[in-house]
């Protein structure tokens, strides 16, 4: 059998729902490889019965049968979502874990070796799901610099994560980072730890200019040039001091925020954001990302504020950052290593000043030839890309 058309069974323990709202890397990885023809287990976190189970009850997201399952398929994937209503921590893990074990036997091809796919390294027990899961091979696929987060606020906390991490890492037959930051921090803990970067959906995003008359009509009637920035507000990534200057520096521009907002104990809204006495400013929460392509069409130009910090610098790659350059828009960035590679085609900024001239750059720049450029560039870096290269490496590996 020639290495390539080598088929696997998957079990991927994810760190986000299948069904979380920005369509997420660990989506286009487990549904690309399902594609190739790859059987995938995909294991949510476990979702308590309670505020966020219920929404998506009320979403119709949860069938009878899915009820009396906790299984779905999508995309040609399995997916297993662990209700959690067991007290006692230690007999939830031994029921999941015989849960996995079942399920797996049910739908793989007993001939086919088994990969056990772990982003989740925050799971409690997670030595006995890798003992107990049963698998041929361990991948870290690390796509965070967990112990940067915010919740980690103590130093108590940050050893116990760094610690989990730390095994996790030694005990993989690979690893892989998605940001330069993590793949330094990886390679000290194994020698076998691989630079797969984020990447972007070039297909879905490169005719993004040719929606210019489908804009929606919510952005339609914001005044123009348009700086956009889409996805999650979170207080530990998103600059909001930056937000002001850049809106204040100018008030001809408009700038428009697409996405949920994560800011500690605070309402979605302008005020939270700390610009309400700005006009040209517009908020919006989270929009189908189905519909992305049309909103992004109604950007001039697109913007990326990510403070420089612990979390950015170690270990951060947008995703929206290929798929922008997929649309053709000009894309401005903070400083962050992940963006290097790519200063050409994009406008990275050292500094809060050099951020706000490199909006009016950006604007002021842009051309068909830069178009194609930027595009040039995002059909290099596909999801489909990605995922080969990842079965490559497993292919020399295993």
């Amino acid at each position: 059998m020639r290495p390539q058309s080598r088929k696997y069974n998957i079990i991927c323990l994810s760190n986000q729902l299948w069904d979380y709202p920005l369509w997420t890397n660990k989506r286009h990885v487990m549904g690309r490889l399902a594609e190739k023809g790859h059987s995938v287990l995909f294991v949510d976190p476990f979702l308590n019965i309670g505020r966020v189970f219920l929404k998506h009850v009320f979403k119709k997201e949860w069938t009878l049968r899915r009820l009396a399952t906790r299984i779905k398929k999508d995309f040609g994937v399995t997916i297993y979502t662990p209700l959690n209503a067991i007290p006692f921590g230690y007999k939830a893990t031994e029921l999941y874990i015989k849960k996995i074990n079942k399920i797996s036997e049910n739908i793989f091809d007993s001939s086919r070796k088994t990969l056990l796919w772990i982003y989740n390294v925050e799971i409690t027990d997670i030595d006995k799901y890798i003992k107990g899961i049963k698998h041929d091979f361990l991948i870290y696929d690390c796509v965070d610099n967990y112990s940067a987060f915010p919740r980690y606020d103590t130093a108590d906390k940050k050893r116990k994560i760094s610690t989990q991490e730390k095994y996790l890492a030694e005990k993989a037959d690979a690893v892989f980072a998605s940001a330069p930051g993590l793949v330094e921090k990886m390679r000290k803990f194994n020698p076998r730890t691989f630079y797969t970067p984020n990447v972007g959906d070039y297909e879905r995003f490169k005719n993004t200019l040719s929606y210019k008359n489908q804009i929606p009509e919510e952005i339609k009637r914001i005044p123009e040039p348009r700086i956009g920035f889409t996805g999650a507000v979170d207080e530990y990534k998103f600059d909001t001091g930056l937000l002001k200057k850049v809106a204040s520096d100018y008030p001809g521009y408009s700038f428009i925020i697409i996405g949920p907002m994560a800011l500690k104990e605070r309402e979605a809204s302008k005020k939270a954001l700390g610009v309400e006495d700005l006009n040209n400013v517009y908020y919006f929460d989270s929009r189908p990302y189905d519909q992305m392509v049309k909103y992004t069409a109604g950007f001039d130009v697109c913007i990326i504020p990510y403070q420089i910090n612990e979390y950015t610098v170690g270990g951060c790659f947008p995703v929206k950052f290929h798929e922008q350059l997929a649309a053709g828009i000009p894309v401005v960035v903070t400083d962050l290593p992940a963006y290097a590679p790519f200063y050409d085609v994009c406008y990275i900024s050292k500094s809060h000043n050099e951020f706000s001239q490199n909006i009016r750059r950006a604007l002021q720049e842009n051309s068909p030839e830069k178009v194609k450029e930027r595009q040039k560039i995002a059909k290099e870096n596909t999801w489909d890309g990605k995922v080969n290269n990842m079965i490559k490496i497993i292919n020399s590996l295993i």
